[in-house]
């Protein structure tokens, strides 16, 4: 169903494409076409439109770039929460109405776009400006495919432990190295009245990252690729037993009470107002915290790992993680226009200015920073812990053959919250898989 709505996006697209050329040639409304050299829109859509600095920073740029009078004018369209910014994107490309720019995260979850033939292949753009190319990190991997680059990286991301040193430290507590320390902790909390995690399972991606980081400690970073490859299956012994893990954590309350009904946004506000010990998210929390009633209070850690499985200590979930990719128009002077605005949001004069307003941050590309930037010391250790890492990796699904299995995986281990068993969540994925 999927790529039968890619393939009438891609008729629509190429039919509006066709009525810009009849117009342009037939020679009749010439006016017309000289205001559309004069004046491009790029039309981009993001994740980014709420008030940490991350969004603040990046729309006042936006606006920068749209007072350069260069002939181009950037649209934004910021959809803040995951699960809706996808399902728009998809509802975009299947009605042909798909933005100029997007944002993704590479990997499976543009692999139908790229098959559709309705990316944008940067590799010329590159050969052209190779300072361009070269001011990166090497983090291309996901946008690639085929000798050809669908895309660029704009995040550096690690999913860290934050906790609240107060709450730690009324009850007696240290901050926890090992999932058993944190399993010790939490029952600890629980029995003091206090909420370990507010998990905002709402937003489904919650549970599927704590899989992620729990799965990743337990069987090292290659686990994504078993699971891929159907060398190991969602439901094998191994699987299951992590599933058991957010079974039994969920039901000893370290989640807090029905997490189904709380959001992202939900989870991130129990935190930041000191109503809960801990949460796991990337570095661009960090700013967040700052902002908030517990930014004295607050702490980072590693997440923690398995006692016995040591080796895996410094695979994490973390990499390039979001990531520009274009559309191509069939209009080269729409292209060129689009890979300007990128090019302009992923400089190096851009991530200097993000790290001066952030205070700090990490990002994937190689900059010299701004002498007066003052750099938290969260975010120092944050740098520290990120240093330690030895092996990155990104949703398990991303690297999945069947591009429904992000959403497939996330829904199923929802499931563990309302009352299905390991088992049923195991088979769930498995069906949905085989079909």
């Amino acid at each position: 169903m999927f790529k039968k709505s890619i393939k009438k996006g891609i008729a629509l697209a190429l039919g509006a494409t066709m009525m810009f050329s009849l117009v342009a040639c037939g020679g009749t409304d010439k006016s017309k076409e000289a205001k559309k050299s004069e004046n491009i829109e790029i039309r981009l859509t993001s994740r980014w439109g709420g008030e940490e600095t991350l969004s603040r920073y990046f729309n006042e740029k936006i606006e920068e770039f749209n007072s350069l009078g260069n002939g181009i004018t950037i649209v934004a369209d910021n959809v803040t929460d995951e699960q809706q910014y996808f399902d728009k994107l998809s509802s975009q490309f299947g009605a042909g109405t798909q933005p100029n720019i997007f944002i993704n995260y590479g990997g499976t979850s543009i692999k139908d776009y790229i098959e559709s033939e309705m990316l944008l292949d940067l590799t010329p753009y590159f050969e052209k400006d190779t300072e361009w190319k070269d001011s990166f990190l090497p983090l291309f991997e996901k946008w690639e495919s085929g000798g050809k680059t669908y895309g660029v990286p704009v995040m550096l991301y690690q999913i860290l432990l934050y906790y609240n040193n107060d709450i730690l430290t009324a009850n007696g507590l240290e901050v926890p190295k090992t999932i058993e320390e944190l399993e010790a902790v939490c029952s600890k909390l629980v029995e003091a009245g206090v909420v370990p995690f507010q998990l905002g399972e709402a937003s489904n991606f919650r549970a599927g990252h704590l899989f992620n980081n729990l799965a990743y400690k337990a069987y090292g970073g290659e686990i994504a690729d078993k699971l891929a490859s159907r060398e190991m299956n969602y439901d094998s012994k191994e699987i299951t037993e992590l599933y058991k893990i957010i079974q039994k954590w969920n039901e000893a309350g370290f989640f807090g009470e029905n997490p189904v009904s709380v959001d992202n946004n939900g989870e991130k506000a129990a935190f930041l107002g000191g109503d809960s010990a801990f949460r796991y998210d990337g570095a661009w929390f960090v700013d967040e915290i700052k902002a908030s009633e517990v930014s004295d209070k607050a702490g980072v850690t590693a997440f923690p790992y398995f006692e016995g499985k040591e080796q895996f200590k410094n695979n994490v979930q973390g990499g390039s993680g979001q990531g520009f990719s274009i559309v191509d128009s069939g209009n080269q002077e729409i292209n060129d226009a689009a890979v300007e605005v990128v090019k302009f949001l992923t400089s190096k004069d851009y991530y200097a200015g993000l790290e001066k307003a952030n205070g700090g941050g990490i990002y994937p590309v190689k900059f010299e920073s701004d002498p007066e930037t003052k750099i938290d010391d969260m975010t120092v250790k944050v740098k520290e812990i990120i240093d330690q890492a030895e092996t990155f990796k990104g949703d398990i699904q991303e690297v999945d053959p069947e591009t429904h299995m992000l959403n497939t995986v996330r829904s199923a281990l929802q499931g563990l919250f309302v009352g299905n068993t390991p088992e049923q969540c195991g088979k769930e994925i498995v069906e949905l898989e085989e079909e």
